[in-house]
């Protein structure tokens, strides 16, 4: 656990509760909690304050009222504060809290607990650690069940009798399991501060194709490595279940089926529909949504369900395994009704529900969303009909991924990415009139002292998150003093939190003056040096420019900040070291290496990318490189790849629409803004991690195309 710091002020904003877990529990993986509670009436002043460690969602009166809570940093939560609906007769509370407790980029390993409270005009109702709730341990949930990914937690599966929710009402549940809870230590309180969701039910909209599975038997089984290397993390492997430990082993399972005969539908999605045993339906979103899947089930015969998601359909079918994931959720059902909701939110356009066995209504299937709380006030007016397509993807992508920090992707990590959140803050600047999102992304870095595995100065490449094997990305540390900078002068302006990170990024800045060589560049950095998604990856050492670009820039944003003319001067130099090394004529080459005698010789390496970095960091400008700025600016695509190798969208194709926009060539921009990502918002309806479709199509970054078409 990392040191806390001890300047910050405490927030306690229970009256009543203690924090409580169920006894010798707290470290199990995957342990569900409910907590039960019933009052006679519900004042108008009545509200339910909660905070835990997993997640955790609130039915009143078996009708699912809120989920969270707001991620923060190790050791740190957010408390949210719930108005509850007035009421003058009996009501029933239900918390259902899921501690996952295994390392990973989402929900953060750490012990169990729960505190909550019901109060009502300043009076207790109902209080954890006090009196009012019942707690049980609910079993319905598989738990020892494979990852969801190496970056997330663990997929869903179920096994549900028709009074599995009964404990809701105060009624017996046969997976409701009485559990005695003890008080935990004492925890540290941070304010939501962000809106409350309002969860949004959006039904799917057409019935693509319906027909027939057969069973087979692979040859071979496709097995990634959240499934193989789970279990084996004291051996460099992941945290969770090992295969043997498995009681379902879901990939596997999907496997031996395939498609028998099939009729393709493409018709308007209606309230229900029908499968018996051995046969599918897929659906399909307007376009690509996140939140998480709902439906009232009617087993009318003992069974077993399968929905399998994706953002995209691969020769007409639904591959739960794109993306390194398991997109799959496994229900078995006795005979009865069940309102079901999954726990996890995840992204996704197409749903493929397949029963091996059993019959099945299915009635209301919908994604109950859950996204950016804070209302979009921006309203884009433009009249061409491919550019407002573009800008509706831009917002559905800065919504998806904006629900309580700045996030990269719905599905795959949702993790709070540095370098990432710099673009989409601007894009949360736009829609939303204000940066509250990125207000608790930041905050969630300057939280803790220090972080776990992580070098004393340098920051976690992504957060809140577990980083066992020590990895992180200097560079991104970089773009965090950048954020800063754009927003004090460019956004938000308030410089009290702003100046309240001073201490992290002298950090920053100390830790990497230990890696300058007597030409004060940057040289064999340590940890995963980043530049882009392309070659210019491939030319990080021995001395990267594009990162010594990156951290001349990062001097003068410091600089900038906190008026410090040493960091200024610093940065002037860095710059002309770097102009006068990388620039060879035409271009600047990416990187300078030692040769066997251990002399640095300059390498002929160039990629478009570190182009655009030098423009962007002001080693270069129009006026100072005016043949390169308008080879850039004019060449042919033909051209380009004979002499450079090309971008990808992140970042440099980003850099480059920046820069366009910057030195007052919008057109262009809006041209090649056009060219680039109309197929990507005609295809997801969201804008994608790559050029190409074969990442995430759905990336909070990319959300910043929003704030170039305006």
């Amino acid at each position: 656990m990392p040191k806390k710091n001890e300047s910050l002020q405490r927030y306690s904003p229970f009256l009543y509760a203690k924090p409580v877990w169920a006894a010798g529990r707290e470290n199990e993986k995957n342990f569900t909690l409910g907590f039960y509670a019933k009052i006679s009436s519900c004042e108008e002043a009545t509200v339910l304050r909660i905070a835990t460690s997993g997640v955790y969602r609130v039915f009143i009166n078996n009708r699912f009222f809120f989920y969270g809570p707001a991620r923060c940093a190790h050791g740190f939560f957010r408390v949210d504060e719930l108005p509850v609906p007035f009421s003058k007769t009996e009501t029933h509370f239900a918390i259902e809290v899921l501690n996952p407790c295994v390392y990973n980029y989402d929900i953060i390993r750490q012990p169990g607990f729960l505190q909550a409270e019901i109060v009502a005009d300043g009076q207790c109702r109902a209080a954890t650690g006090l009196d009012g709730f019942s707690a049980y341990e609910l079993t319905e949930r598989v738990r020892k069940i494979q990852r969801y990914s190496s970056q997330r937690t663990f997929a869903e599966g179920y096994r549900l009798q028709p009074d599995f929710a009964d404990w809701r009402m105060g009624q017996k549940s046969e997976n409701a399991l009485s559990a005695k809870v003890e008080e935990t230590e004492k925890k540290d309180l941070v304010p939501r501060r962000i809106p409350l969701h309002l969860f949004e039910d959006i039904r799917f909209d057409r019935l693509l194709s319906s027909g027939t599975i057969l069973p087979v038997k692979p040859q071979a089984y496709h097995k990634h490595r959240s499934l193989t290397a789970a279990g084996t993390v004291k051996n460099g492997g992941l945290d969770g279940f090992s295969e043997e430990e498995l009681i379902w082993h879901l990939s596997d399972e999907v496997q031996e089926f395939r498609t028998g005969k099939k009729k393709e539908r493409e018709e308007p999605y209606g309230d229900i529909v029908e499968l018996s045993s051995g046969e599918f339906a897929i659906f399909s979103l307007t376009c690509e949504k996140t939140g998480f899947l709902t439906a009232k089930i009617t087993c009318k015969k003992s069974g077993t369900l399968y929905f399998l998601t994706d953002e995209l359909l691969q020769d007409g079918d639904v591959d739960p395994f794109r993306l390194e994931c398991c997109n799959i959720l496994k229900i078995e059902m006795t005979p009865g009704e069940y309102p079901f909701q999954a726990i996890h939110p995840t992204g996704f356009r197409y749903l493929k529900a397949l029963a091996p066995s059993g019959q099945f209504s299915i009635e209301n299937l919908c994604v109950k969303e859950y996204g950016c709380p804070q209302p979009v006030t921006f309203q884009y007016n433009g009249k061409d009909p491919k550019i407002r397509t573009i800008f509706h993807a831009a917002k559905e992508t800065f919504l998806q991924n904006t629900a309580d920090i700045l996030m990269d992707c719905p599905t795959r990590e949702r993790a709070g990415w540095l370098c990432d959140s710099f673009f989409t803050a601007r894009a949360e600047w736009l829609f939303t009139g204000d940066n509250v999102i990125e207000t608790n992304f930041l905050e969630n870095y300057g939280l803790p002292e220090d972080f776990p595995n992580i070098p004393k100065g340098m920051l976690p490449m992504c957060y809140p998150a577990d980083h066992i094997s020590g990895r992180f990305i200097p560079n991104w540390a970089m773009w965090f003093v950048l954020e800063l900078e754009d927003r004090l002068f460019h956004r938000k302006g308030d410089a009290e939190f702003v100046f309240s990170f001073r201490k992290r990024v002298y950090g920053i800045v100390d830790w990497l003056r230990q890696y300058e060589n007597e030409d004060g560049l940057l040289e064999k950095l340590p940890g995963w040096v980043f530049v882009e998604w392309s070659k210019a990856n491939d030319f990080v050492w021995d001395i990267n420019f594009p990162t010594n670009m990156l951290y001349a820039k990062m001097l003068e944003a410091a600089a900038h900040i906190f008026d410090d003319d040493a960091l200024f001067k610093k940065s002037v130099r860095l710059k002309e070291t770097v102009r006068s090394r990388s620039f060879h004529g035409s271009f600047f080459t990416d990187r300078e290496v030692y040769d066997a005698a251990g002399v640095l010789q300059p390498s002929d390496e160039c990629t478009e990318t570190c182009q655009y970095y030098a423009f962007f960091c002001g080693v270069a400008t129009p006026e100072t490189h005016p043949r390169l700025w308008e080879f850039l600016l004019n060449a042919k695509k033909e051209e380009f790849q004979k002499k450079l190798y090309p971008s990808n969208a992140f970042i440099g194709k980003y850099l480059r629409l920046f820069l366009l926009k910057e030195y007052g060539f919008s057109q262009k921009a809006l041209t090649e803004i056009q060219d680039e990502f109309y197929k990507m918002a005609a295809g997801t309806g969201t804008l994608w991690e790559h050029l190409g479709n074969y990442a995430s199509c759905n990336h909070g970054f990319a959300s910043a195309v929003a704030a170039l078409l305006v």
